[in-house]
């Protein structure tokens, strides 16, 4: 990805961080893991992120793979402090976002598919 796209991603991902209290950061990942680019608190290693982000990620995407017809669109999970929420930006790109636990988990999947789908028309 060239340096115009990712200052592109940047902002939008500085956006989104903007719209709602509930995100912590976001990051965009390729799909072996390796972090394209991020924005997350300090004490959140984004190299480890994106891998454990990519994983999980892959791993229920070869899981639906099982299931005829049924496409896959993203995945949540929670943890002692927060959750996340992995989608794809592409084929070869997953979005993350790091979130609070406990909030209006709807209102921030909009904002988040919202943000997925700018990013989308970043990437082409």
């Amino acid at each position: 990805m060239d340096k115009d796209k990712i200052e592109h991603v940047n902002r939008e991902l500085k956006n989104l961080e903007k719209m709602g209290t509930a995100i912590v950061g976001a990051a965009l990942v390729n799909r072996n893991g390796l972090l394209l680019t991020s924005r997350l608190p300090m004490d959140i290693d984004g190299r480890k992120f994106g891998a454990m982000a990519a994983t999980m990620f892959n791993a229920m995407d070869a899981a639906t793979e099982t299931l005829e017809n049924n496409k896959f669109y993203n995945i949540t999970a929670e943890y002692n402090n927060y959750q996340v929420i992995a989608l794809p930006a592409n084929k070869d790109m997953i979005f993350v976002t790091l979130l609070h636990l406990n909030i209006n988990l709807g209102l921030s999947l909009i904002e988040i598919e919202e943000s997925v789908t700018r990013i989308q028309q970043i990437l082409i």
